[in-house]
């Protein structure tokens, strides 16, 4: 599978424009029909506009599972509104969709793209997690904080009262607290590279994804140095290697990957 190109994620901008004429007359069922074989040819653009009236039943049947489908292909090449909405669809709680660990991959490519929707709601996720740790949860804290500095009012508000509390005293760092850097924040182009690597995962093609994701832990992106070290792990597109297995997979224990540290407790010794 290779990655489209930015004319096929452009698409057809005077056909996409006659749909926004359509739409915007409040003809739903004109714009749908000229937006769909552009979304379905890759126009990024027309996958979040049909994605949306999908899931309202603008001009055609409401279907948010077909919503989604779309608005995760627009994520994967790194469309942070579209990838916000799919996080968003991910983790509501009884939806037949519900998938947390998906919807804090998109949170988190729609908060790497700028979002303060995306920040506020990825921090909350972690925060609410029993499997984060503290790393996780000071990560969180700084989403939430940079959502509120971006003006969203439920983290101002949020942000607001924690600097009106009266702090209790606190104990110095330990050395293994200052050793551990929260996780870094991905910049919108890694993050668009992470997701295409998940596209082609979740197709099965794991070599791409392991050529998508080997620069990206090269980088220092955490998420793709655990991904890469399971892939060498189960040699899933690339060769088992239980030393490059290990190498990424400490590599993202360092920065604080509770999974990653995990998988090596139980890694086979070279």
């Amino acid at each position: 599978t290779t990655p489209a190109s930015l004319e096929e994620l452009a698409g057809n901008q005077l056909e996409f424009d006659k749909g926004v004429a359509a739409y915007d007359a409040g003809d739903y069922a004109t714009a749908y029909a000229i937006w769909l074989p552009l979304a379905k040819s890759g126009d990024i653009a027309a996958q979040r506009n049909v994605a949306h009236m999908l899931r309202r039943g603008e001009g055609v049947p409401q279907d948010s599972e077909r919503a989604l489908w779309f608005y995760e292909r627009a994520a994967s090449v790194g469309l942070a509104s579209a990838a916000l909405n799919a996080g968003m669809m991910r983790i509501e709680p009884d939806a037949p969709y519900h998938d947390l660990e998906k919807g804090a991959e998109c949170l988190n490519l729609a908060a790497a793209g700028g979002s303060p929707d995306a920040m506020w709601e990825l921090g909350l996720l972690i925060e609410k997690s029993a499997k984060s740790t503290p790393s996780d949860i000071r990560a969180a804290q700084a989403f939430i904080q940079r959502a509120a500095e971006l003006g969203h009012e439920e983290a101002m508000l949020r942000v607001g009262a924690r600097a009106e509390a009266p702090r209790s005293p606190q104990p110095p760092p330990s050395q293994s607290n200052m050793l551990a850097p929260a996780p870094a924040l991905v910049s919108p182009e890694q993050g668009a590279r992470f997701m295409v690597g998940v596209h082609l995962f979740d197709e099965g093609d794991f070599l791409a994804a392991a050529e998508q994701w080997h620069p990206l832990a090269e980088e220092g992106v955490v998420e793709a140095q655990y991904r890469l070290g399971r892939l060498y792990r189960f040699g899933l597109g690339v060769g088992p290697d239980v030393a490059l297995a290990r190498k990424w997979l400490t590599a993202a224990a360092a920065r604080g990957h509770e999974k990653a540290a995990k998988t090596l407790e139980i890694l086979p010794a070279p």
